[in-house]
């Protein structure tokens, strides 16, 4: 898988953590932008 793909797959699986409320806005926010590091993302990329 490229890039792109595993980014949008955890990126998915974390949303659905912070809709759940299993984990607050704050960490969503930290370990969202640790996947775009990881998987080299720009933000203007995904819209946020």
């Amino acid at each position: 898988m490229e890039n792109l793909t595993k980014f949008t797959i955890q990126l998915a699986m974390l949303s659905s953590l912070l809709d759940e409320k299993m984990i607050s806005e704050k960490e969503f926010i930290k370990i969202k932008a640790e996947l775009e590091r990881k998987y080299k993302i720009k933000r203007g990329l995904c819209g946020t």
